[in-house]
């Protein structure tokens, strides 16, 4: 492939990734949402930011499975990124609390999509030796996409609620460079053995189901610093734009990290996911105490350098331990983790505060502190034994039509 179609190829995939974040475009959003429904719950308000991570699930799974086999990969991108631009937008001309629920179910539909399927391409249109840096960048790329959607949907909730979701209809820029650039991936060689025993030869590794958790348990730490955090910040008296700026500084970390991500991992390897961790750590205790916009800013910082980190790492590990034509099932299966995790986040912290009469929302950061720091105890118990950075990505026959 020359290096003009290579350039094109990577801006496919790169535009696609820059939807990836879109989950959080409302979050800034949500205390005025709820000033918009003032007769629904909090934590059935929350279903406006968790609803899409829950039909992510089965997606995600499901579309992993038919990627590049039943179904084409531009196919699944191209429909993804649809769903995701026009159920995103759909709810600003709605007005029924329910009705908006359902278009957020659409949106979850492209959603489900985009995460896994974006690292699948990355497997499978890029050669290994560039796998690490190209994640890297896909990262940037993410948490970029992250920022401006972020912001404008706070922006525009500043204006009027239903405003933010006009946001996600950024979506269609994306949706004609796919159109225009993005190969199919072609299929690769099965590894050595009959077709009668691929089957069992392409087994998908326990570590996969693994990962999945870790970055379900992740998930459910990291989400109420960013679905309360407009919420949080109405207490030192910041509106919906000022949390969109805060939840902003979320993706400038996260952006940060994807620059040097590559490099990082190519030098500790799988220890790359210890450092995300202490930065998670970090970002729950400045939201503990902190009584400013800048501790917040701060804060929200750290929280995207470990989540970019820790999320490309387990991404890494993953997708080396796999053969090509499993990246797509491997990173579902990973990305359902995710959105469950997403969704079961604010009823595992209401299990928790309900009967112990918790209502301050800070609370979640105090556990969150406690349960990184055990995340972190265990992986450092897990990479005790030294073991280096493996040459990323099996898909070295992988090549583009």
């Amino acid at each position: 492939m020359n290096d003009k179609k290579q350039s094109l190829v990577l801006l496919a995939i790169y535009s696609f990734g820059f939807l990836a974040m879109g989950v959080g475009t409302i979050t800034p959003a949500i205390a005025a949402i709820g000033g918009a429904f003032p007769n629904v719950s909090f934590s059935t308000l929350l279903l406006v930011s968790t609803i899409p991570s829950l039909i992510s699930i089965p997606v995600s799974v499901f579309g992993g499975g038919l990627a590049g086999k039943s179904v084409k990969y531009r196919t699944l991108v191209i429909f993804a990124t649809l769903m995701f631009s026009l159920g995103g937008a759909i709810p600003y001309f709605l007005n029924d609390f329910t009705s908006i629920l359902i278009a957020r179910g659409f949106f979850g539909l492209g959603l489900g999509l985009i995460m896994p399927i974006n690292s699948a391409l990355i497997f499978n249109l890029v050669p290994p030796d560039k796998q690490a840096n190209v994640m890297g960048i896909n990262g940037v790329i993410m948490n970029i996409g992250g920022i401006v959607l972020q912001l404008l949907g706070g922006v525009l909730a500043s204006v009027r609620w239903n405003y933010s979701f006009l946001a996600h209809a950024l979506g269609l820029i994306t949706f004609i460079i796919i159109i225009l650039f993005l190969p199919e991936p072609q299929k690769a060689n099965m590894p050595a053995g009959s077709a009668d025993n691929a089957a069992s030869t392409l087994k998908m590794p326990a570590s996969v189901f693994g990962w999945c958790i870790v970055f379900g348990v992740v998930t459910i730490l990291d989400y109420p610093s960013l679905t309360n955090m407009s919420s949080v910040l109405l207490t030192i008296k910041a509106n919906a734009a000022v949390a969109g700026v805060v939840l902003m500084f979320m993706t400038v970390g996260g952006m940060l990290a994807g620059a040097v991500f590559g490099k990082v991992y190519k030098k500790i390897g799988r220890q790359t996911l210890s450092v995300g961790v202490i930065f998670f750590t970090v970002s729950q205790i400045l939201f503990s105490f902190s009584q400013s916009v800048p501790i917040f800013m701060l804060g929200e910082a750290c929280l995207g350098v470990g989540l970019t980190l820790c999320m490309s790492s387990i991404y890494m590990l993953a997708g080396a331990s796999v053969h090509p034509s499993q990246t797509p099932m491997a990173m579902s299966i990973i990305v359902s983790g995710m959105n469950l995790g997403g969704f079961l986040s604010g009823y595992f912290y209401a299990a928790i505060m309900s009967p112990l009469h918790i209502t301050t929302l800070r609370f979640q950061y105090y556990f969150g502190t406690i349960g990184y720091l055990a995340l972190l105890v265990v992986f450092l118990l897990m990479f005790a034994f030294k073991k280096s950075a493996q040459s990323v990505g099996p898909s070295s026959q992988a090549k583009v039509q």
